[in-house]
Order: structure tokens, then C-alpha cells, then sequence
């Protein structure tokens, strides 16, 4: 069978209307995943997808890539051969690995009773996002909020950063009033370079959610008609500021090593 070769090819379609626009992805409740790696740890994490394109170059080439698509194939995945100049098309990256799927929208549970959140308040790097999706799933963070002008955590970049963390964390865009209605009754931490109590200092084996804002302008004023406290990560005077995933990720670990070290 010959690879697709059509740019008019109805699953080609689709792909390029996913990848290039959030209002379709969340329509059709469809991503499209790129690389090995990404497809195959979603698929390892319990997501079929509904299709996968490949190329002949990744598949005989042997390899990781020739190892996933009979891997998929077996499974009962539809997987179709396509020209690399309709890959190149389709995909994001500048280099694409030759294996693209298209997967349902991650359908991960909101937890009624949390014991860590985090809250990525106005975040505006994909990456950064991404990255704190993935530390928050490695770590066991129960719920990731992300707050109005927050970038979107299924766009294409972000979905590379967070490697698979969107199907193994539930994440959600809440505004501030329903933040504080839903969790307004945790202990409530903002982070703050001026906070009064250093991140050591808190009792994390109380059920807590984290704010943290973005790197241009901190947290948004509402944060603060939530009762909270400011919390600091201790820097020397020469550092003005963390980055967010970074500020983020001590702060994750530590939360998560103090409740889960502390006697129940």
C-alpha cells in the first residue's frame, strides 16, 4: 500500500487543524503527540490512539521507532505509512522523528478531597508549564489549577515538555472565584521573595495548595482575598528571582517530603 501522500487526506486534515488551533483541539477533544518517546509513554500510560502516522525512513531505520509502531500495530492501532514531506508538514518540531498519533483528551478525575495543588497563576512559557506538569505527576501532586491568561496546557510545545504528565495529572483552568470556592478551604501559600515564612518552615502535612506566579508579574492581586501566607525560598542578594518551574519544583518536593515523611 502506498504511503499517504495527499495534503487533502481527511486524518492529514485533522492533524494540521490540531495541531495549529486550540478552539479544534478542545471541539474534537483530540491532541496530536510527536516523537517516540511522548507516543509511546502516553500509550504506556493506558491512551490508545486513534491513529498514528509514521514514515518508512523511521520505521527501517529499525530502532525504537520500528519497535513502537509494531507495537501500536499489534495493539490494533491504525497506523498508516506517509511521506516525509506530509510528516514535515504536519508536524511541529523542526525535526521530526518520523511518528506522530492523534490521542483522546486526557480524562484524569478532579480529587474531592486533594492534599497538594498547585496553582500556575498567568504563566506564560510553555515550556516552563510543561516542565512543571511534569514534576507535579513525578512527584504525586494531586491537582495542577492554571488561572486565566495561563498558556495553554495542550498546545504543541507544552505537550512535549510535559512528556505524557497531561494523562498521569489532573490539570484545569479555574478563574479565582471558583479557586476560592473550591479550595479556599486547604492552607493556602503564595510565593513571594518578600514572604514572611521560608518554605522549610511550613507544615506541609496539611492538605495545601501552592500558588505560583508567573515571572514577569508574580501572582494576581485576587490571589490574595483568599486567606493565605506568603511563603520564601531563600536566595543570596546577588539573585533576584527564580524561574517558575524551578520555584515550583522546590517547592513540590519539599511539601511532598515533609508529608510523606511525617507519621500519620
Amino acid at each position: 500500500m502506498p504511503p499517504v501522500s495527499s495534503a487533502q487526506n481527511s486524518r492529514v486534515k485533522l492533524v494540521r487543524q490540531l495541531q495549529r488551533h486550540s478552539k479544534a483541539r478542545r471541539g474534537q477533544r483530540q491532541l496530536v503527540l510527536e516523537g517516540v518517546r511522548l507516543v509511546r509513554d502516553v500509550f504506556e500510560a493506558g491512551a490508545a490512539p486513534e491513529f498514528v502516522f509514521f514514515t518508512a525512513e523511521a520505521v527501517q531505520s529499525g530502532g525504537a521507532a520500528s519497535d513502537l509502531v509494531a507495537q501500536l500495530g499489534a495493539a490494533g492501532v491504525t497506523c498508516l505509512d506517509v511521506t516525509g514531506e506530509l510528516m514535515r508538514d504536519m508536524a511541529e518540531t523542526e525535526t521530526p522523528q518520523g511518528v506522530l498519533g492523534v490521542f483522546p483528551w486526557p480524562d484524569t478525575p478532579v480529587p474531592d478531597a486533594p492534599e497538594l495543588v498547585i496553582v500556575a497563576d498567568g504563566w506564560r512559557d510553555p515550556g516552563n508549564l510543561g516542565t512543571l506538569l511534569r514534576t507535579a505527576a513525578a512527584a504525586g501532586v494531586d491537582l495542577v489549577v492554571l488561572t486565566p491568561g495561563t498558556v495553554d496546557a495542550f498546545n504543541p510545545k507544552t505537550l512535549r515538555a510535559g512528556m505524557g504528565a497531561q494523562w498521569r495529572i489532573p490539570v484545569v483552568n479555574w478563574d479565582w472565584d471558583w479557586i476560592a470556592q473550591r479550595l479556599g478551604g486547604l492552607s493556602f501559600y503564595l510565593a513571594d521573595a518578600a514572604g514572611e515564612t521560608a518554605y522549610d518552615a511550613v507544615d506541609w502535612t496539611r492538605p495545601s495548595a501552592i500558588v505560583v506566579g508567573g515571572e514577569a508579574h508574580g501572582f494576581a492581586r485576587a490571589a490574595e482575598r483568599i486567606p493565605h501566607t506568603l511563603i520564601r525560598i531563600p536566595m543570596v542578594h546577588s539573585v533576584e528571582s527564580l524561574n517558575a518551574a524551578t520555584a515550583a519544583a522546590i517547592l513540590i518536593y519539599v511539601a511532598r517530603q515533609h508529608a510523606l515523611s511525617s507519621p500519620r
